[in-house]
């Protein structure tokens, strides 16, 4: 589709106006769009790698350091990976695992899947992550010396295994 405005070039930016109840859309090449009063925002041929440098809370005005650590494989440093939005190779994950991890959190909101659980084996996982959770708990009991919420804690770890123990036997 043609720029409405200049008739030359090809619209890539579309502006809806709403006046009295009524919208209206007009749509524009860059460089009209750049001219309009309407428009109030600078455009930039590339966004998504300042999005993510935007979520990372990183400055891709910083220069890159001299003596910054660069991935053995490819050779791309870490401020690179930001202003790309992409990293260079499988051994990047490694290279920059501390700087990622973080990050990588941020973006997926937590570092364990927390996904369905199978019907046939349901029972059997949710026993053993809850297994888990408490033995978890029982560490922190103990080392906060709270040592009879630890007792029942233990008592209930026992009970479930012992549960398990049962199920496995009767089958």
């Amino acid at each position: 589709m043609l720029c409405q405005h200049c008739q030359q070039r090809e619209a890539k930016v579309q502006i809806s106006k709403t006046e009295n109840g009524q919208t209206h859309e007009v749509y524009l090449c860059e460089v009209c769009a750049k001219q309009t009063q309407e428009v109030s925002f600078i455009f930039h041929p590339v966004i998504v790698p300042e999005f993510l440098q935007a979520l990372f809370g990183l400055n891709p005005m910083l220069p890159e350091q001299p003596s910054e650590k660069v991935c053995p494989k490819c050779g791309i440093s870490f401020s690179r990976i930001t202003q790309a939005g992409k990293l260079g190779c499988s051994a990047c994950y490694e290279t920059f695992e501390t700087q990622l991890e973080p990050l990588l959190r941020r973006v997926h909101g937590g570092g364990q899947n927390v996904g369905k659980v199978p019907v046939r084996r349901g029972s059997e996982i949710k026993n053993r992550m809850e297994v888990r959770k408490l033995k978890e708990k029982l560490q922190q009991l103990i080392q906060q010396e709270n040592f009879e919420e630890a007792a029942k804690v233990r008592d209930q770890i026992r009970q479930i295994e012992q549960l398990k123990g049962g199920e496995n036997n009767d089958t």
